[in-house]
């Protein structure tokens, strides 16, 4: 889907950016989860640099909020306003979705997995995946599923945000819906906070309690508070007139960060989704606001930018075909423990590379097209 700014046009570096963020996300998923604790000393700095990639999800939040709530906020008074807004999302999310969900079942089937946290989870129905409700039972369940369709729980906060955001834009003015935005964005930690310290979720399993839609309420609001300033002449060029002090901010939260990751300073798990969130919401209005400081520069970056364009299959597949070369070739589990697994983390980053190039090209644009065809 094409990112517009105020004049209609595309703007480039939305996709670099969430070209970078999906990098950091197979970064994460094919080093930091492969390595054991007990490897050599510098897999073990490694795998402390790349702790917090995990949080990259959150500035796919915020630019799916950003998105989204630019284009409701700009077709509010349209005769198709829903119609256009859920037919577009269904034609972008669910096609290639099932594909994912009957090829996972199908290398079930063939026995692919099983006995390990890759094969089916009783406490998560396969139905619930169908009706993207596979976050709830995560949360509630505290567990993770399925490991070939763990990265489908952002999926299921997504769609469970498309419900709400069309209606509340619709039905609320700005001045109110800044209210609602900001009063969401507080609650979103909070709510962490709370699933912590009850003992209701275990530290083991971070992921589960911030897989509810309430609990990732900062990114996906503060995306769409971004977009009212974007499209605020008054407010955004405030913040055109002091980028400088928004670059400050961004260099000294990364400078800090850096210090989280080497364990020099602690930060608690129910703040790093606020934490992080708040630097990815700087740096993308860098990037709206300044064309010529860094960030916007490496979201320039053709690499970056075809990477935002194949992200969301990379997103979707990337474990999948991870999995499923480590369990047919050296048939165990992914881990980085010999030069033949790194062979293999490579290879797989190659062909899922690839391979979402052909999905994108060939099923995608299509689907796309098809959603399109569907007008404000």
């Amino acid at each position: 889907m094409p990112y517009l700014n105020q004049n209609n046009q595309r703007i480039t570096e939305l996709d670099g950016l969430r070209g970078m963020a999906i990098f950091a996300t197979v970064i994460y998923h094919y080093t930091n989860n492969l390595i054991n604790a007990d490897a050599s000393n510098y897999h073990l700095l490694l795998k402390s640099l790349t702790q917090f990639f995990y949080t990259c999800l959150d500035m796919f939040f915020i630019l799916s909020g950003f998105l989204l709530g630019g284009i409701l906020l700009r077709y509010k008074n349209s005769p198709n306003y829903f119609k256009a807004f859920y037919a577009r999302r269904f034609f972008r999310i669910v096609p290639l979705y099932l594909f994912l969900l009957v090829s996972v079942l199908i290398i079930c089937l063939f026995n692919i997995g099983r006995g390990t946290t890759w094969w089916f989870n009783p406490e998560i129905p396969y139905w619930a995946y169908f009706t993207f409700a596979q976050n709830i039972f995560m949360g509630i369940k505290n567990t993770l599923g399925n490991h070939w369709l763990i990265p489908t729980w952002s999926l299921g906060v997504e769609e469970q945000f498309y419900l709400i955001v069309s209606v509340l834009i619709f039905f609320t003015s700005r001045k109110y819906l800044v209210f609602i935005l900001l009063l969401g964005m507080i609650c979103s930690p909070v709510f962490r906070y709370y699933y912590v310290t009850s003992g209701s979720t275990a530290e083991a399993y971070p992921l589960s309690f911030s897989a509810f839609l309430h609990c990732r309420l900062d990114s996906l609001f503060g995306g769409i508070l971004l977009a009212v300033i974007h499209q605020n002449a008054k407010a955004f060029n405030w913040v055109k007139q002091h980028h400088q002090i928004l670059y400050l901010l961004v260099v000294i939260h990364i400078g800090i960060t850096f210090l989280f990751s080497i364990g020099k300073w602690h930060i608690q798990i129910y703040w790093v989704y606020s934490w992080f969130g708040f630097i990815y919401m700087l740096i993308l209005l860098l990037v709206l606001a300044h064309p010529n400081n860094v960030f916007a520069r490496l979201s320039r970056i053709p690499f970056f930018v075809n990477l935002g364009l194949y992200s969301y299959s990379i997103y979707l597949f990337h474990e999948l075909i991870l999995g499923l070369f480590f369990f047919l070739i050296p048939k165990k589990l992914p881990q980085i423990n010999s030069l033949l697994d790194l062979t293999m983390v490579v290879f797989c980053t190659v062909l899922t590379y690839f391979f979402a190039r052909f999905v994108y090209l060939n099923f995608e644009k299509k689907f796309m097209a098809m959603g399109h065809s569907i007008k404000y």
